[in-house]
């Protein structure tokens, strides 16, 4: 018997709710039901281009909907925790957009959804590529083990009236928004065993808001592995590059956050998704590319592997993705805690 699609709501009428909204639209087992803001209006103009969604007044409305099987949040950071356990409370599975407030208070989220039976995860597009999980697998034959990582993400921004550069509602500001990203490639790939033993972070912050717009630091681990990291709006370009070191080979992306072959920012076919590989006294010219295409839009996937684990998922298999956002921001909270020193 088929499993009828997961019925999404959606809380929140950002730019980032958008793709989400188009991702349930083409995921294969999710339909998007509702969409919450606090104003009608705004509820109703997002609903009106994604045909099928209604637009709902608050969240209790969007939680008490029979057609609202699973909730995604794409709300500022400082009010995810009491939207994600009310939706937890309503026996909703939850898909929740990072950064968070910090340890403790993802905690109670993850904690909660657990106790209730209900699938949690953060809304990291790039861990649902096939490449993320190809190149884990690809590791011991390319490089070996790894022991370092280095990360650079970069997207040139400086509209002031933005919500990235407001602390109140994005605490981390930068550091939260970019630096997620590097935290979670260390999860991804890197994958330490140890507790975080040194974190540095030197920020610039916006002298007008007081929001950090770049911040370079490291992060070492008691297992052994060190990350260093560079994010920021201030490059004046894009930059998504990742090195990941091991002790026979090197591995490389230049877009490990959004790829540029069929990512919701670039719809670049010519860019191939993949990475590159090299090792011994190779030069540029003996770099190989190793391509890891995918139809499938890693955003589209996300959805797809929500709906799959909340509907079909092991407890175990449920379990895993809770764990990795645990993991990632231990790390930012880490990063944070040496920015403010």
């Amino acid at each position: 018997m088929n499993t009828p699609p997961l019925g999404f709501g959606i809380v929140g009428t950002g730019m980032i709710a958008g793709v989400v909204a188009e991702a349930i639209r083409k995921a294969g087992n999710a339909t998007l039901a509702a969409v919450s803001s606090r104003s009608q209006e705004n509820a109703d103009r997002f609903a009106v281009n994604h045909p099928g969604a209604t637009g709902v007044q608050g969240t209790e409305e969007l939680f008490r909907r029979a057609d609202v099987g699973a909730v995604y949040i794409a709300t500022p950071t400082v009010a995810k925790e009491a939207i994600a356990l009310a939706a937890i409370a309503a026996g909703k599975q939850v898909l929740v957009d990072k950064p968070f407030l910090n340890l403790a208070s993802l905690r109670r989220m993850t904690d909660a959804a657990a106790a209730r039976g209900v699938l949690f995860m953060d809304a990291t597009h790039f861990s649902h590529h096939p490449r993320t999980a190809l190149i884990r697998a690809a590791l011991p034959a390319k490089i070996g083990t790894p022991h370092s990582l280095h990360t650079t993400f970069y997207f040139p921004f400086s509209d002031r009236d933005n919500i990235r550069f407001n602390p109140r509602q994005e605490p981390m500001t930068a550091l939260g928004d970019m630096g997620w990203y590097s935290m979670r490639a260390i999860v991804e790939y890197l994958r330490p065993s140890g507790p975080v033993t040194q974190a540095v972070t030197i920020p610039q912050r916006d002298p007008a808001s007081g929001a950090i717009i770049q911040a370079s630091g490291l992060i070492a681990f008691a297992s052994g592995e060190v990350s260093t990291f560079d994010i920021g709006y201030t490059a004046g370009t894009v930059l998504m590059d990742l090195d990941l070191l091991g002790t026979t080979g090197v591995i490389r992306l230049d877009d490990f956050v959004l790829d540029w072959a069929n990512s919701w920012s670039f719809r670049d076919p010519e860019n191939l998704a993949g990475y590159y590989h090299r090792t011994a006294m190779g030069t540029r010219k003996d770099m190989t590319f190793i391509p890891t295409p995918s139809e499938t839009p890693q955003e589209v996937s996300m959805i797809e592997n929500f709906a799959r684990l909340a509907t079909s998922g092991t407890p175990a298999d449920q379990a895993a993705p809770a764990k990795a956002t645990l993991q990632t921001q231990e790390y930012l909270d880490a990063l944070w805690k040496a920015a403010q020193a």
